[in-house]
């Protein structure tokens, strides 16, 4: 179940930290700065499984979905790899709480 939208900022720094490598912890502290709430390592593992192959494919996606997160339903239809049919299609695990 998705929480509260993340503001495009918070997500840049999710967003990026996972492609670069960062570990959900550093990636906590950098959004514990700028006082946002943490991300679930759950929510860590999804992108990490789900969204940095479909950044990687092409790095202009990556720009889009800090403005416009791509759904499950647009990463299943990019032909990425499977996306667990018990999730929500409008699901954006940046937003978990």
């Amino acid at each position: 179940m998705a929480g509260k939208r993340r503001h495009p900022a918070h997500r840049a720094i999710i967003y990026g930290g996972v492609l670069g490598g960062m570990s959900n912890d550093r990636i906590n502290e950098l959004l514990h700065e700028v006082k946002e709430r943490a991300l679930p390592k759950s929510s860590y593992n999804s992108i990490r499984k789900h969204y940095v192959p479909y950044f990687e494919k092409d790095m202009r996606r990556l720009g889009a979905a800090i403005e416009n997160p791509p759904t499950w339903s647009a990463l299943k239809n990019a032909g990425e790899h499977a996306i667990p049919a018990d999730v929500a299609p409008a699901d954006d695990p940046a937003d978990d709480e």
